[in-house]
């Protein structure tokens, strides 16, 4: 695992980390999630290394709670095939009792595009873990199959805007931008929102001007290991 900061935009303090897979493979080198996942979702390994990334970065949580940072999340992808899983909520949160860290710092990102089919199904699984004070993201949001309208059907936590639009920000300027008014929906309804493929200063200011929460991206850092992860975390919020 690596892991990449996300800063709160009004403390300039990192919040929290996503933690992010790799596989370093001695024929291959770096394979990204881009190539892995979509064969481990096909052969439903994504159930077993799913279990894996979660323990790792819980354990990655405590050790930053025995550090004295107990305010800091850790947010963590799942994927669909493990979310519909017959005993997903349940075996979840046993590994969160065994692991001994808090529900309110672990955060589940869910990419958008799983509201596409069983979307009432997913979202009772959705009000399960948050009823056990697990935090519940969409990753990617606004490239997929969402809507503004749509966004306030979502029983979530955080709203993540896909970069796309962070990109997208600097070809058509602010004033053509949409990411104001999906950061005004979001807070309308009490989301928390958080932007994703920040890396100039020019979108940071951007983004705090028009009320954002938090940003992550290039800007801050790109994922790096625990131990650089910490480092970062000590530098930030000395």
């Amino acid at each position: 695992l690596e892991f990449q900061p996300i800063l709160d935009l009004k403390s300039n303090k990192i919040s929290g980390f996503e933690a992010l897979t790799r596989i370093d493979s001695d024929k291959l080198g770096r394979i990204t999630p881009l190539e892995f996942i979509p064969i481990a979702e096909k052969t439903k390994l994504i159930i077993p290394i799913g279990e894996r990334i979660l323990k790792y970065s819980l354990d990655f949580l405590k050790h930053l709670n025995n550090l004295g940072y107990r305010e800091i999340k850790v947010s963590i992808n799942i994927s669909a095939i493990q979310l519909m899983e017959k005993d997903f909520v349940r075996n979840t949160l046993k590994i969160i009792e065994e692991m001994k860290v808090a529900h309110k710092n672990i955060i589940l990102e869910i990419t958008e595009s799983v509201f596409a089919t069983n979307y009432e199904e997913i979202n009772d699984i959705i009000n399960k873990l948050r009823r056990f004070g697990v935090l519940v993201a969409i990753d990617d949001f606004g490239v997929g199959y969402s809507s503004l309208a749509r966004v306030t059907e979502l029983n979530v936590d955080f709203i993540k805007i896909d970069k796309f639009f962070i990109n997208k920000f600097l070809e058509i300027g602010p004033e053509k931008s949409r990411i104001g008014d999906i950061i005004s929906m979001s807070h309308k309804i009490g989301q928390i929102v958080t932007a994703e493929g920040v890396e100039y200063e020019s979108q940071k200011e951007y983004l705090a001007k028009n009320g954002c929460d938090k940003i992550q991206g290039y800007l801050i850092s790109k994922p790096v290991e625990k131990e650089a992860a910490i480092k970062l975390l000590k530098e930030y919020n000395k």
